[in-house]
């Protein structure tokens, strides 16, 4: 018989609609609680007898997943299966889901709010103003100028649509796509030094990658007073090349959502024209009900059989 185990650290937080369908379906559940992210300990105990997780970030690797021998799915609520061992999950006959659509807008959105935060030197005008300084900084506009996308998938699609109305320049490297694939979208297809070289404003989309996309040597590449964003996955730049390349002032700055090693509290938090986040580019109210909501239902309709194909991850 299958049974559910919600291993999320929160759930149904803003809305109830998750858990009415989990009730609604009449298989068993059980949820973690705790209100943190659950433990290694903590999730063999809990997820003994579940047949399907509906996952966080927590690790799921070849220990944890060949402990849990009843496991038959893992429905992660977002996007990134970095977390997953996803070829023990494959040898094992378990299916994993994620929710890949549901973040973009949020992800796009927040990149778009950087680029125009620190165009306009935001952080530091409203910090100034906080401490009873009238001081006019200086400024520029998103408009008119070039941005350069590396990783051009549901994220960097968004961000290139939602720019439409801004006249901007749109450059994007990507080595898996063809010319053709992006010009409909009013973008063209770059290798990426050329995208460093052009770019007033580099944003980082890119899937996983062992080594950095912006390593070390890159920012020298890169327009004297470009601005960085990072919404990809931690690692994917050089984080000590990057404090160099800001504090000498060949950038202007830069917006990070994402580390190497998270919680960050390292040196980059000290610079005021840097904005950091933590890690939470999808964690809108909104963005959370949906993911939520959507991997219920891909729990549900995994124990139904009617998941398809070309939905899993593996």
């Amino acid at each position: 018989m299958d049974n559910i185990l919600i291993a999320l650290s929160t759930f149904a937080e803003f809305d109830a609609k998750p858990l009415e369908l989990l009730k609604a379906s009449g298989i068993p559940y059980t949820i973690h609680s705790t209100g943190k992210r659950i433990t290694k300990e903590e999730l063999l105990q809990a997820g003994k007898n579940a047949t399907v997780i509906v996952a966080g970030v927590e690790p799921y690797d070849a220990e944890v997943l060949s402990a849990l021998t009843n496991l038959r799915c893992i429905s992660r609520c977002g996007v990134g299966v970095d977390a997953i061992d996803l070829e023990t999950a494959s040898e094992k006959g378990i299916t994993v889901l994620n929710t890949p659509d549901v973040p973009t807008i949020a992800v796009a959105e927040l990149a778009i709010s950087l680029y125009f935060s620190l165009s306009r030197n935001l952080r530091v005008q409203a910090n100034s103003m906080g401490n009873k300084k009238w001081e006019r900084l200086e400024s520029h506009l998103v408009s008119g100028r070039t941005i350069g996308i590396i990783g051009f998938g549901r994220i960097g699609r968004k961000i290139a649509e939602f720019l439409k109305p801004f006249n901007v320049k749109i450059l994007v490297a990507d080595p898996f796509l063809a010319k053709e694939s992006v010009g409909n979208l009013g973008a063209t297809l770059v290798d990426k030094e050329t995208l460093l070289r052009e770019s007033d404003i580099v944003s980082v989309h890119a899937a996983k990658s062992n080594t950095p996309v912006i390593g070390a040597d890159d920012y020298s590449r890169m327009k004297k007073g470009a601005l960085l964003v990072n919404l990809s996955r931690g690692g994917m730049i050089d984080e000590d090349g990057l404090l160099k390349a800001i504090r000498s002032k060949h950038l202007a700055g830069a917006g990070l959502d994402v580390f190497a090693k998270e919680p960050y509290n390292g040196p980059l938090c000290d610079l005021e024209n840097v904005i950091l986040t933590p890690h939470n580019a999808t964690s809108t109210v909104e963005t959370r009900v949906a993911m939520e909501v959507e991997c219920v239902e891909n729990a549900i309709r995994f124990t139904k059989g009617l998941v398809t194909a070309d939905e899993k991850v593996v």
